[in-house]
């Protein structure tokens, strides 16, 4: 639809460009006024192309670890004007929050939760701050800690699984190579917002398999969780991939700042 020329869009197709969904959406408009779309006579909401960017600008500063509540003021900023810093945030109390749905084993009020995070924190940042902390302290093979793992597990396959044919972002392929499912959830976790076109492979595979799905896949990028190799292996996966290659473990976070800047490095 346009209106005085410029193409508009309605909120579904922004969801779909951005990768934010349309709860998130509304929820900065109405709580913080990040963005204000034009309306229909029936009230539908339509954005245009710099709303649009002003999404993909709040995902960039989030990435920062700007909470949501403060970006409005940074906007117009570029994004160097502030160094990359710790997400600040009531941790502990989200934390607890979780920890009182698993333990209850209350998969409604994990659903309010989960959502309710992503409207105000980005995807990283609560991999890091929440669903790191909060799956280290969960006890082994306890019904909470199997709640937690597979409900990120149904989560993030949905969200990355929409996102899939849509990002145009460099490609990233992260794989296991030990039976580790915690750490890849929450590396796939924090890749949830960003333009990525991510490939991966929850079951630990060979040195061997890593290798053919290099050749097969092209990624820009290979992310490795859990992690076993000697420097000579990475040296063979680069030569064999053309690709930056890291170790989860050795990352200090998981967002577009640190991904970019591997790609920067190669």
């Amino acid at each position: 639809m346009e209106i005085n020329q410029n193409p508009l869009y309605p909120i579904r197709e922004v969801s779909r460009l951005t990768g934010v969904n349309s709860v998130t959406l509304r929820a900065w408009e109405r709580r913080y006024g990040l963005i204000t779309p034009q309306r229909t006579p029936k009230g539908h909401r339509l954005y245009s192309a710099e709303d649009i960017e002003n999404v993909r600008r709040i995902l960039q500063w989030l990435d920062k670890g700007v909470t949501v509540s403060q970006v409005g003021d940074l906007l117009d900023k570029p994004l160097e004007a502030i160094s990359l810093q710790e997400p600040a945030g009531d941790w502990q109390d989200l934390q607890t929050q979780f920890n009182t749905c698993l333990q209850s084993l209350n998969e409604e009020g994990l659903d309010q939760l989960f959502y309710s995070s992503f409207t105000r924190w980005s995807a990283s940042q609560l991999s890091q701050c929440v669903f790191t902390p909060l799956l280290k302290n969960l006890a082994e093979k306890t019904a909470a800690q199997g709640l937690l793992l597979r409900y990120l597990r149904t989560r993030i396959g949905e969200r990355l699984q929409q996102r899939r044919n849509l990002l145009a972002g460099p490609k990233l392929l992260i794989c296991a190579t030990e039976h580790q499912p915690s750490q890849l959830l929450l590396t796939l976790l924090a890749l949830t917002d960003l333009d990525f076109q991510v490939v991966w492979f929850d079951q630990p595979l060979s040195f061997n398999e890593i290798l053919a799905a290099t050749k097969q896949l092209k990624p820009q990028i290979l992310l490795l969780a859990a992690g076993r190799y000697l420097p000579e292996h990475f040296q063979q996966l680069e030569e064999v991939s053309k690709a930056s290659v890291a170790e989860v473990t050795k990352l200090s976070a998981i967002n577009s700042l640190t991904l970019h800047s591997l790609l920067r490095e190669k």
